[in-house]
């Protein structure tokens, strides 16, 4: 079933499936915890036990103790159990503080380790999901509600698990301690702590239905957030004096948001007054039931102060469970969904594709039929393609905006695969080769291209970080991008780091970015090289140096060039023209001139505009 098709009922209902649900997401916590860490799970666990017995070892030899003082009152006689009590007293209240300490630096500890291994289980699977994935809508809410909430709700839940585990020790001892007077003592103080129990539960399944009800409007709020935290949107904003109006539409969201919180915040309050006032008349009833006792000389004062802290502390630790019992079933709500996230099988099945590249040049590539339609879509995109691209050669595909030039380049990184025809790769289904070996042929920049603040000469060699960084490389690859002269200049030249919000960083210029990306892939020196619109923010004498070194690459290169400038394309070996998702003409400039159709007229249009 379909994330957002989750049915209100399933939202709301509460009955045994949310323990089982807790249960389940409880124990495949604890095992990722459990293989992260053995060593440090024992230690709490064992922590844990001592600490949840040692208050009732203190009560235990505080009644203990009464009872020998008032049996020696009057005597002068320190009796052999009165010295046992006392030494119980004392070994035991000395023994909880230390505990306590150990038990704070073994949480501090797991909070350290557990925290990075969540964070980085949750990283690793989103560098695992695949494109086509991250680009269905059905899944959106899912990821946002994963991206604000992310590692530490996974952290939370697993934290609470030891609570959870200390409350249930407590509640086991105390009842044990109780079951010494009477059941039905034990009986009144459950039914009178259930209702916080029921309190938590409802105000978690209140905050998570906010969270998740409301995924639409809070994407909208960081959508109008980011225009106020990047200097190019905010730049627009204020010379199109649409500040203030996009404040108010991100003050309307949070008081929307704020109010239904509130409102919660609010039941919550009336809930948990409701379950403490209910609790406490059950405490008052087995302690009035106690001074009976000791009156009627049932029990021994001792005793009667021992069976008092039992019920102090079975109240508490009932109040304690039921309390992370309710936080847990709100966290758990939200692991869930992490947990969706970390089961999402991949849109792409690489299970067939156990060819490996050779690597020893450029592959011929050859587009067969080729259809695609994206996923909740019903118009086709690509229709029939039939290309064939031969190794080493230089191809620039053009068409207007949403012709589908950006797609087929997509189906050839595999981001999807076709919804009809075939993809070969020297012959090769593209299906059928391993998608990582795949990747080691490619190098590509998109239009939306990635801004790392690093040092100049790290951000051109992410070009290829499994090997070791060459400066030689580096260098050359800036040259061959034309980023060499402004890196130069800089004052820190290849040792400048990249980004103002860094000490002695630089901002680039948008073409500056542009170029250092061309770097980047340069330094990949990838056998099939992919640009999409790669210099549509650089000046054209750069664009020219670029297109120069281009036209130089050797025949073990193939070059695939999206572009809307005719000036850069007209060098191809051959240029396909797309419209309406098909190939409409190919062949060389001269020829496609000759043709005098769509690429004649844009051509000629163009080039008017320089006239």
């Amino acid at each position: 079933m379909d994330y957002n098709d989750r049915s209100k009922s399933e939202k709301n209902k509460f009955s045994l499936k949310i323990f089982k649900e807790i249960l389940k997401n409880s124990i495949r916590v604890g095992k990722i915890v459990w293989q992260a860490n053995k060593k440090l799970v024992v230690l709490l666990v064992l922590a844990l036990i001592f600490i949840s017995a040692s208050p009732f070892f203190i009560s235990g030899s505080q009644g203990l103790l009464v009872n020998e003082l008032v049996e020696s009152l009057g005597t002068n006689d320190f009796s052999q159990g009165l010295m046992l009590a006392l030494s119980l007293l004392i070994a035991s209240s000395v023994l909880l503080p230390i505990l306590r300490i150990f038990e704070s630096y073994l949480i501090k500890q797991s909070w350290f380790f557990f925290s990075t291994h969540f964070e980085t289980l949750v990283l690793e699977k989103k560098g695992e999901i695949d494109v086509a994935v991250y680009e269905n809508p059905k899944y959106n809410d899912l990821f946002q509600t994963v991206q604000e909430n992310g590692w530490w709700r996974l952290q939370n839940f697993a934290d609470r698990q030891f609570y959870v585990f200390q409350n249930i020790l407590e509640v086991i001892i105390a009842l044990i301690v109780l079951s010494f007077s009477h059941w039905w003592l034990l009986v009144v103080l459950f039914l009178g702590t259930i209702y916080e129990l029921i309190s938590e539960i409802k105000f978690g399944r209140d905050v998570w239905n906010i969270h998740s009800g409301n995924a639409v409007d809070r994407r909208k709020f960081y959508s109008f957030s980011t225009h106020f935290t990047t200097l190019n949107s905010l730049i627009e904003l204020k010379l199109f004096q649409n500040t203030g109006h996009f404040i108010s539409l991100i003050k309307d969201i949070l008081f929307s948001f704020r109010e239904k919180e509130r409102r919660a915040e609010q039941k919550k309050l009336f809930n948990k007054l409701a379950a403490s006032l209910i609790s406490e008349a059950a405490v008052v009833v087995a302690i009035i039931w106690l001074v009976f006792e000791v009156v009627g000389g049932n029990i021994q004062i001792g005793t009667f102060i021992f069976f008092l802290a039992a019920i102090g502390s079975l109240r508490g630790s009932l109040a304690g469970l039921f309390m992370n019992l309710g936080r847990q079933y709100q966290d758990n709500l939200f692991v869930t969904d992490i947990f969706k996230v970390l089961d999402l099988e991949p849109a792409i099945d690489n299970g067939k594709g156990k060819l490996i590249l050779p690597g020893d040049g450029a592959p011929q590539i050859d587009f067969e039929n080729v259809s695609f339609t994206y996923p909740g879509t019903k118009t086709p995109v690509l229709k029939n393609i039939s290309l064939s691209i031969p190794a080493g050669e230089k191809i620039a595909l053009i068409g207007v905006n949403g012709a589908g030039k950006t797609t087929l380049i997509k189906l050839l990184c595999r981001f999807y695969d076709p919804t009809k025809g075939r993809i070969l790769i020297d012959g090769k289904d593209l299906k059928e080769i391993n998608l990582e070996s795949w990747y080691t042929q490619l190098g590509a920049i998109f239009q939306d291209y990635s801004h790392y603040h690093f040092l100049v000469n790290e951000v051109i060699a992410l070009g290829n970080s499994s090997q070791k960084k060459s400066m030689e490389k580096v260098e050359r690859s800036a040259k061959e991008a034309s980023a060499d002269v402004f890196i130069e200049e800089w004052e820190e030249q290849y040792s400048q780091m990249l980004g103002k919000e860094f000490e002695r960083g630089v901002e680039p210029s948008v073409g500056q970015w542009q170029k250092l990306a061309l770097a980047r892939v340069f330094y990949r020196d990838p056998k099939v090289l992919i640009l999409d619109e790669p210099t549509s923010s650089i000046d054209a004498e750069a664009e020219a140096k670029i297109f120069e070194r281009l036209e130089k690459l050797s025949k073990n290169r193939t070059a695939i060039l999206i572009s809307h400038r005719f000036s850069t394309v007209r060098q191809a070996d051959q240029i396909a023209v797309i419209e309406n998702g098909s190939i409409s003409e190919q062949g060389t400039h001269e020829q496609l001139i000759e043709n005098n159709q769509t690429y004649a007229r844009l051509f000629r249009l163009q080039a008017k505009g320089y006239q």
